[in-house]
């Protein structure tokens, strides 16, 4: 974490002069200097830029826990003693988060009355979009400024691929009734929350459905009273009983016990059974069999349409360069007749959506992350466009 702690600690040798003291933390303009202006001030609703008349003068906070608030007071208690508390951050720093309760980097300051500034000059980030950049829970924040300088930056992580939503970059909930966080950018100062990621690209519609047809043979007999071939009806019906396809003719028949000769019929033995000529032949038999050709007619699903493209992912401090592009949808797919070589081909899938740029949500898409969530706290300087984007809400 590059976190540096700066504060100037004053009168840390020699002799402690009232003058010095005067100087140091200011008097009020018109009256005599008094010790009791230098006691330590524990209030709350101290503003020290807005009031110039404040009394005591000199602010609470943990380096100057030595100076008395209210009587037993003297100036050796101002030893090392300070007006402000500063932090600067530079460099790059993952998800910072702090309490008012905060030691390591505050010193337990940030519910005191001292006035307290962090200038973000590097880089803080979120990669994930459930977190914060930079995070200040629930607390009392007394006489506290962010400031975030020209080439600082506070980023929020893009939402994902496919209509992930984008993350936030900064939050601040004070829970203090008495003074209000300030927020102030430079002109290139950046508070800039994730963009949405693009959804996907809806699948294509199938292909309409094909008429087609399937062909075969099924068989069938017959027992007659008659000598003679009984005839292509005949062997129709006989077939069709054995199918739930439609017979539509007679590929052949033959007589199953054909006797040497029957009197009365046009043709003789020796003249034999043609199949191809089956009224033209000798056929003394009352036992037939069949074979028939059939069909069926029914419709195919057409073919199924393409999937859709993939979004793109959301620009954010993973991939500050842009939003990710969506990629185009696959094509459709063909279905096909065998018998009739009909085909069918779905349409191709629609291209995915393209993620949102810095705090911007797509259309359709994953929700914008928020730039700055507040309680208490307002943007006093560099509010623009450019400074700031996403949205700005209060909790």
């Amino acid at each position: 974490m590059a976190i540096n702690k700066t504060q100037t600690k004053y009168f840390t040798s020699g002799e402690i002069k009232f003058s010095a003291i005067r100087d140091t933390f200011g008097d009020l303009a018109g009256t005599n200097v008094s010790a009791s202006d230098y006691l330590r001030n524990a209030g709350d609703d101290v503003d020290w830029s807005d009031d110039p008349d404040i009394s005591p003068r000199v602010p609470n906070a943990t380096e100057n826990a030595d100076v008395a608030t209210s009587s037993n007071w003297s100036t050796s208690q101002l030893r090392d003693s300070i007006l402000e508390y500063n932090i600067t951050q530079s460099g790059n720093d993952e998800e910072l988060e702090f309490a008012d309760s905060n030691t390591s980097q505050w010193n337990s300051n940030l519910s005191k009355n001292v006035t307290k500034k962090m200038s973000v000059t590097g880089t803080i980030y979120a990669n994930e979009v459930s977190k914060y950049a930079l995070k200040f829970d629930d607390g009392n924040y007394n006489n506290l400024t962010i400031d975030v300088p020209n080439g600082g930056a506070i980023y929020g992580e893009g939402g994902a691929a496919g209509g992930g939503n984008g993350g936030s970059a900064l939050y601040i909930k004070n829970t203090a009734s008495y003074d209000n966080v300030s927020i102030t950018l430079g002109n290139n100062g950046r508070i800039w929350a994730g963009g949405g990621g693009g959804d996907g690209g809806n699948s294509g519609n199938s292909g309409s459905s094909i008429s087609c047809s399937s062909s075969t043979q099924v068989s069938g007999n017959y027992t007659g009273n008659g000598r003679d071939y009984p005839g292509d009806n005949i062997g129709i019906n006989a077939c069709q009983a054995n199918t739930s396809f439609s017979v539509n003719g007679v590929a052949s028949a033959n007589p199953n016990s054909v006797r040497s000769r029957c009197r009365g019929g046009t043709f003789r033995r020796g003249q034999g059974w043609n199949p191809n000529a089956r009224n033209n032949s000798y056929a003394c038999s009352p036992n037939w069999s069949f074979v028939c050709n059939a069909s069926q007619t029914n419709n195919i699903a057409g073919g199924n349409g393409g999937n859709g493209g993939n979004g793109g992912v959301g620009q954010g401090f993973s991939n500050q360069g842009g939003p990710g592009a969506g990629n185009p949808g696959n094509p459709g797919n063909t279905n096909s007749c065998a018998n009739s070589g009909a085909t069918s081909v779905g349409n191709s899938g629609n291209s995915g959506i393209t993620g949102g740029t810095w705090g911007v949500a797509p259309s359709p898409g994953g929700s914008a992350g928020v730039a700055i969530a507040k309680k208490s706290t307002s943007v006093n300087q560099g509010l623009s466009a450019n400074t700031v984007k996403g949205g700005i809400i209060n909790v």
